[in-house]
């Protein structure tokens, strides 16, 4: 039996959702996990039975509207260095009182060092590799936030036993401009790594599957402040489209309850379990451009409305990327109202993108990430 300590950059729960998939094959494999990470990500690990310990979130700063805040960033680097200092100081214990044999970094710098300190193997698994500047952030923070980026992130990631890409190779890379071009033996794309398959089959699902309208799942998710808006604006629109929609709308809470509430436009879930069955039932689906979202709609031929957090790079460039694939229709927060709504609504279910959906997901479903992450280890 191996042990395996993953650490999942908890920003989001897109990284801690797909490192619960790779965590339930290694031990189905007969190998030990244990976790660590941040914020949600730590309560919702915890919830799915495994040990996390929880480090100091080192992550940009966010306006009180949801958009990236790129003064404040670069304003909160001295305490961010603090916290990244403690990160590695934490992350060195926890992988040398666990014993572990290997080490799993989903884009955690920190775990990367801690491992090499230690020296074990580490594998990271990560989607952005460089961070550039939006073309809406002011230019002297931006410039500040991009120097040295490149050249500094890469030799850090480079202590890396293996780097690997969890998105398709080109031309269908999501990330493309969130990655560099690599040649480097380390590096390779492995395909979707999406969470574990929620078999659990949500009650409300069933009850909606007769309805004539068309139905939206909003999924809501984020860290906290990115939330607030796009949430806000889901229950203005669903409410606005109530006669042609019935609206399924979820915060994105892992603390919140999980019993639905009846609205005026359909239902609205604080923490929505067995979200699968309510993509299942979608028409299409309303969410942020993170990559697993965007993943799990293709792999579910899910057409999808994306609206990235504003300024934030990796999303823009996600959500631009899947709308030129011809997978999904990007609408920008400020831009969003019933009336682009229902634009964007008619070319998701009136065009090429089912058919477009189903080529892209012919491509993912032919790569397994799960098992290339878990070779990768040994």
């Amino acid at each position: 039996m191996r042990r395996i300590h993953i650490g999942a950059f908890g920003s989001g729960l897109g990284h801690a959702t797909r490192m619960l998939s790779v965590a339930r094959l290694l031990e189905a494999r007969g190998d030990s996990v244990k976790f660590s990470s941040s914020g949600d990500a730590v309560t919702l690990i915890r919830k799915e039975g495994y040990a996390c310990s929880s480090l100091p979130l080192v992550d940009v700063s966010w306006e009180d509207d949801g958009r990236f805040s790129a003064l404040d960033t670069a304003r909160s680097f001295p305490r961010n260095a603090g916290r990244f200092t403690k990160q590695i100081r934490e992350e060195a214990r926890n992988i040398a009182s666990f014993g572990a044999d290997s080490v799993l970094s989903d884009s955690m710098m920190a775990t990367v060092i801690a491992a090499r300190l230690a020296k074990t193997r580490v594998v990271t698994v990560l989607n952005q590799l460089r961070l550039e500047s939006s073309r809406r952030t002011p230019q002297v923070a931006a410039s500040m936030i991009s120097a040295g980026t490149v050249s500094i992130g890469a030799a850090l990631w480079n202590l890396s036993d293996a780097i690997l890409f969890p998105d398709l190779p080109e031309p269908y890379t999501i990330s493309e401009r969130n990655l560099w071009p690599s040649e480097s033996v380390k590096s390779r794309y492995v395909g979707f790594l999406t969470p574990p398959k929620d078999h659990t089959r949500n009650p409300l699902a069933e009850r909606l599957k007769a309805e004539k309208k068309l139905k939206v799942y909003w999924q809501v998710s984020g860290p906290s402040k990115t939330r607030a808006p796009l949430l806000s604006a889901a229950f203005r629109i669903a409410d606005s489209l109530k006669e042609k929609f019935l609206s399924v709308v979820s915060g994105g809470d892992p603390s919140g309850e999980v019993e639905p509430r009846k609205t005026p436009f359909g239902w609205f879930y604080e923490w929505c379990p067995g979200k699968d069955s309510i993509l299942e039932m979608a028409d299409l689906v309303v969410s942020r451009a993170g990559h697993t979202s965007i993943a799990q709609f293709v792999l579910s031929e899910k057409p999808s409305l994306l609206v990235p957090i504003p300024q934030q790079t990796e999303q823009e460039g996600n959500a631009e990327k899947a709308e030129r694939l011809g997978i999904a229709v990007r609408v920008e927060q400020d831009d969003l109202s019933p009336q682009t709504f229902s634009e964007a609504s008619g070319r998701l279910l009136g065009g090429r993108v089912g058919q477009r959906l189903s080529e892209v997901s012919a491509v993912a479903r032919r790569l397994d990430a799960k098992s290339e992450i878990v070779k990768a280890l040994t």
